[in-house]
């Protein structure tokens, strides 16, 4: 390798078989790693071309070594693990994530975006509701990364939705589910149309009438406005309840479960329900909400590890890259009561 490409404690960390986090402690406080390391990380410093005069100063030049992490709702405990993932990565490469919480505000996020693009290297969107061309706009200044979405020209880190949707209906299908409602979530979000449009398609494909309601906001406020809209509407159209409704998350898919048993409503007898995410509290409420999970702080890690890929070395990166993270169905009391079966949570 030489000079021109830059070589950097990532290369010395594979060299050596070791975390980048010890090479860089092998230099600026050696006393922290044992002698045999510290001589194998020189050694392959020496080997590779690795600049050692001052620790990791060459990585640091004309940079700013932090990162702008936007989130949309930090009430909502899907982005707290997912922020956990980054955090983790980011400190592993040396890099300070500066949060950015818009409150699902779409102009107090892209003014946030925008102050912060002189004091970072880059920035992870968790969750945005901007625009594709604003984006665009803001990447052509700093690398930026898109989870739960994705954006033509940019990296993104997606959890497969559509396999998600398919094990939650196939499921439902053999409790005999024969209607489905979905509760949508924000207008503008991505993801909640990959979810309606596979709920929309997959059901269909088992014979199943399927439903959309909404918008609604990704709380447990917005799942208690669903359910009071589900049952105005059918009482008012004289039609029964479906069979399963399919929440664009587990808050809203809590509040829904909730509002349903407060009413006198059996679930899962007379009302199926599943939501998106896995967060903790889905174990907790009633004999536990079904849900599909993503793996939130390997998505979060995955996101930070391209971040500062982009960052320290662009050129090796050609072109956007997008990846699907596998994701599964935890089987738990809110579903599975219509054939009289017993309900389990599988893990």
């Amino acid at each position: 390798m030489t000079e021109k490409e830059h070589v950097t404690i990532y290369d010395v960390a594979r060299e050596v078989g070791c975390a980048p986090s010890t090479v860089s402690r092998a230099f600026s406080r050696p006393g922290r790693v044992s002698a045999a390391t510290h001589a194998k990380v020189m050694d392959a410093a020496r080997r590779l071309g690795y600049r050692t005069d001052a620790p990791d100063q060459q990585e640091r030049q004309g940079r700013q070594g932090r990162l702008g992490v936007a989130a949309p709702d930090l009430s909502n405990p899907y982005f707290a693990e997912v922020l956990s993932g980054m955090q983790e990565a980011a400190h592993v490469a040396e890099y300070l994530p500066i949060l950015l919480d818009s409150g699902e505000d779409e102009e107090r996020e892209r003014i946030s975006l925008e102050r912060s693009l002189e004091v970072v290297d880059g920035i992870v969107l968790t969750g945005t509701r901007l625009s594709d061309a604003t984006l665009l706009q803001l990447a052509k200044r700093v690398p930026i990364v898109v989870l739960n979405r994705r954006v033509a020209g940019l990296d993104s880190v997606t959890p497969d939705y559509e396999h998600g949707i398919s094990q939650a209906v196939a499921h439902l299908a053999t409790h005999h589910v024969r209607t489905v409602t979905y509760v949508a979530g924000p207008a503008n979000s991505w993801s909640d149309g990959e979810r309606w449009r596979s709920t929309r398609t997959i059901g269909t494909s088992h014979g199943m009438r399927v439903h959309r309601i909404g918008p609604f906001p990704p709380t447990s406020r917005g799942g208690e406005d669903a359910f009071t809209e589900l049952i105005e509407s059918t009482r008012g159209a004289g039609d029964p309840l479906p069979d399963a409704v399919i929440c664009y998350n587990d808050l809203q898919a809590l509040g829904l479960l909730v509002a349903a048993l407060r009413s006198g409503i059996r679930v899962p007898q007379e009302l199926q329900v599943i939501g998106h995410d896995d967060i903790p509290l889905s174990r907790l409420v009633g004999a536990g909400l079904t849900t599909v999970a993503a793996p939130k702080r390997e998505q979060g890690r995955v996101a930070v590890d391209r971040i500062v890929r982009r960052i320290r070395q662009p050129s090796s990166v050609k072109g956007p890259v997008e990846g699907a993270l596998p994701v599964r169905l935890v089987v738990r009391g809110s579903t599975g009561g219509r054939d009289g079966a017993a309900s389990h949570d599988k893990r």
